[in-house]
């Protein structure tokens, strides 16, 4: 990391400085110099700190985030205390657009559950979300809220299991720009993805069918870029709409994702837009 990326850093938090410094006299200066002093895992340690204890709007410390993810292996050098998780985890925030509507959700997965115990998941003002019991030898479980209006906010979450609470930093990566449908009748996507965090996987992009009843048909289909076109203005359009696997399916999605680690726990970022297409008879 260059002392030129801290020092830009650094300049996005005058707005909430209290006096000029190296790094303004802000709730996020010890963070600044655990990253300073090439500690990246005490920085995020700072950093929950600071976004728990203070309120900072997003903009400022999530560029300060992405630089300790790209620190960390996407951050999956940032393990929890205790470290051993009882499942493998993951946090999905997911947006998606239809034919006239915008909406969210959030959902939380398990796999291979070691022990029984019991889960909740609070947003960042304390309220509950979601709750739930890990059962052990049960495959794959999964958790979803219901629908909702307003987009989650970006803050700091906490995941109890158990005894013990995991802290989960949520941002606000603005997914409802990822995807766009064009048109109705010859439908295009339109895709402004985000740049691509050092040590992350890009995005991940895929088609998928659903029956009358939204029951997934199939699998995934990787959306290929190699057919994309670039526009002027810096947009990629993509004309070629995959045919149905099957006459049951009814409906299309094309989906975008992204995700990140945290305390062992899969993060990932989902924007879905409905597709519209005329199914044969």
């Amino acid at each position: 990391m260059k002392i030129k990326t801290l020092a830009l850093i650094g300049c996005l938090l005058a707005p909430i400085a209290g006096r000029a410094s190296w790094f303004p006299n802000s709730p996020l200066q010890p963070t600044l110099d655990a990253l300073l002093a090439a500690h990246p895992q005490r920085a995020w340690q700072e950093l929950l700190l600071a976004v728990g204890q203070s309120n900072i709007d997003s903009l400022h410390w999530q560029p300060i985030k992405n630089e300790i993810m790209a620190q960390t292996s996407c951050g999956q050098e940032l393990m929890s205390n205790p470290p051993h998780l009882p499942a493998t985890l993951s946090l999905a925030i997911i947006s998606r657009s239809g034919l006239s509507s915008l909406g969210y959700q959030i959902k939380f997965s398990a796999e291979q559950a070691s022990l029984m115990q019991n889960f909740t998941l609070y947003n960042p003002q304390g309220k509950q979300l979601l709750e739930g019991k890990l059962l052990p030898n049960s495959g794959y479980q999964e958790w979803e809220t219901d629908d909702l209006l307003a987009k989650p906010q970006a803050g700091l979450y906490q995941l109890e299991i158990g005894t013990n609470r995991y802290p989960l930093l949520i941002a606000d990566n603005d997914t409802e720009n990822w995807l766009a449908r064009k048109g109705t009748r010859n439908p295009q996507l339109i895709t402004h993805l985000p740049e691509t965090v050092t040590h992350c996987s890009p995005p991940a992009l895929s088609w998928q069918w659903f029956d009358q009843g939204y029951n997934q048909i199939g699998l995934k289909r990787p959306i290929d870029l190699k057919k994309v076109t670039q526009s002027k203005t810096d947009t990629e359009t993509n004309t070629l709409i995959p045919s149905p696997p099957s006459n049951k399916a009814s409906y299309l999605s094309a989906s975008a994702s992204i995700f990140e680690y945290q305390s062992g726990v899969k993060i990932e970022y989902i924007h879905r837009v409905a597709i519209p297409f005329s199914a044969k008879p």
